[in-house]
């Protein structure tokens, strides 16, 4: 029974040493306060706040005070509040993100005296000067944006800052946060509006060393209205992005410098697999597949009859054929160990490497369509056998041959060789209806009659 009221007693001691400094805190210590907020707010107006509370708090709440009105009188100006020590500091995403560049010129009046607060170094850089603690009878006034320093390019924070007063162009990058690590700090460019603001200057800036290393440059005063361009160094950790698909070891994307290979892609990858089929791979680079194509773009909303026989065969080809593949065998350059067919890489390349089928797929119109095992030796017309034969609705003299390499379309002939992967590709016939054929011949009709009544009127 001791014990146990010993262990009660050790519970109950740290217990109450809290409450006491509980209730030292909230009963002495912090004091309310009355704060009024003008200016460029959503909701001016006087607020209570305590000493425990800094300026940004009395901005968050003239900002938000939509939220609070419910539990206040909504026909005074005066809104009460009850003393929150603990109340949470307003974060960069609700009171910056949304108006970054309107925290900077805040006037603080404290008992007669102006201050000029910037509140964005608080936020941006955690100087707690620019935040101080509140007062009895503290006016703070929020100008509107007038003047306004634009920074762009390899910037972690770019975008529209409010202009003050003494700006230097080492402010600026401090309070956007720096530059990234791929900024070319030799060549920064300052355009400077002349009087008038209809002609600018431009001005080549030296900061190399920033942030770390004095640099004279960097104290550059600004003017309101300059624009800051801090370009990228293309040249910084420059490398290509190849991905490997496909029966490969080790298929993924590969980071590779401007002398890699197609056989050292190969070796990265761990070569191809037993399943791989090299004689099908192929290599495209997906930047220009995916690039913009003029020509295909306006003639894929033409009708037939509005095209060119050349434009039409053009249009066929784009379809048919992958964009921006390139014309190497693949099987060549692995075989020879990269001395023969070794296509030297670029940014964007892609390397496919399919599943050996060892087959002849037939589509269309026979009685079994799909894969038929290869068999050296057979011509077209022995995979349409062992794949049933035509259907009654096939389409006379219109199969084709799809090559898996170049995608081109080829009518059969009598010796032509068909390769592992290749198409045989049987269309069903046009559906004819006897309305169309009759208009058809009437019209043929008609013309023929008007070039005879033409010819009958020349001879008279």
């Amino acid at each position: 029974m001791k014990i146990k009221l010993f262990i009660l007693f050790l519970c109950l001691v740290p217990a109450l040493v809290f409450c006491g400094s509980v209730q030292e805190l909230t009963g002495q210590n912090v004091i309310p306060v009355s704060v009024s907020v003008t200016g460029d707010v959503k909701k001016p107006g006087v607020y209570i706040l305590t000493t425990m509370n800094r300026v940004s708090e009395a901005l968050a709440m003239a900002e938000t005070q939509a939220a609070l009105l419910s539990a206040a009188d909504k026909t005074s100006s005066l809104v009460q509040l009850k003393p929150a020590p603990t109340m949470k500091l307003p974060s960069l995403k609700d009171s910056v993100a949304a108006d970054i560049y309107g925290q900077r010129n805040i006037t603080l009046i404290r008992q007669g005296q102006k201050q000029t607060l910037d509140l964005l170094k608080y936020y941006r850089l955690g100087d707690i000067t620019q935040n101080p603690y509140l007062i009895d009878n503290d006016v703070i006034v929020i100008s509107p944006v007038v003047e306004t320093v634009t920074l762009q390019g390899s910037i972690r924070r770019p975008g529209e800052y409010e202009y003050c007063d003494g700006d230097k162009l080492k402010d600026l990058l401090d309070i956007a946060l720096g530059v990234m690590d791929d900024a070319d700090l030799r060549h920064l460019i300052l355009y400077r509006y002349k009087d008038g603001f209809t002609e600018f200057d431009k001005i080549e800036i030296n900061a190399s060393g920033y942030p770390k290393k004095p640099n004279s440059a960097l104290e550059t005063p600004l003017n309101a209205g300059d624009r800051i361009i801090v370009p990228p160094n293309a040249e910084y950790r420059k490398a290509y992005k190849v991905q490997v698909r496909g029966k490969v070891r080790m298929p993924g994307v590969y980071f590779v410098d401007d002398k890699t290979t197609l056989y050292d892609l190969l070796e990265m990858s761990g070569g191809p697999t037993q399943e791989a089929d090299l004689g099908s791979s192929f290599v495209f680079n997906r930047l220009v597949s995916e690039s913009f194509d003029p020509d295909f773009e306006r003639l894929i909303n033409f009708s037939y009859l509005q095209m060119t026989w050349l434009e039409y065969s053009y249009l066929r080809t784009k379809t048919r054929q992958l964009k921006g593949k390139y014309s190497v065998d693949v099987q060549k350059c692995w075989s020879s160990k990269g001395k023969d067919a070794n296509l030297v890489l670029r940014d964007g390349d892609e390397l496919y490497v399919p599943e050996l089928l060892n087959g002849i797929w037939v589509a269309g119109q026979v009685r079994h369509p799909g894969l038929v095992n290869w068999t050296d030796g057979w011509n077209w017309k022995d995979y349409l056998q062992a794949a049933g034969g035509y259907t009654n609705n096939r389409k006379l003299e219109g199969t084709r041959i799809i090559r898996v390499h170049s995608g081109n379309w080829i009518k059969p002939t009598k010796n032509i060789i068909l390769n592992p992967g290749d198409i045989i590709f049987v269309p069903d016939k046009e559906e004819r209806y006897i309305w169309t054929d009759i208009k058809e011949v009437l019209l043929v009709a008609s013309q023929i009659m008007t070039i005879l009544i033409a010819l009958n009127t020349l001879n008279k």
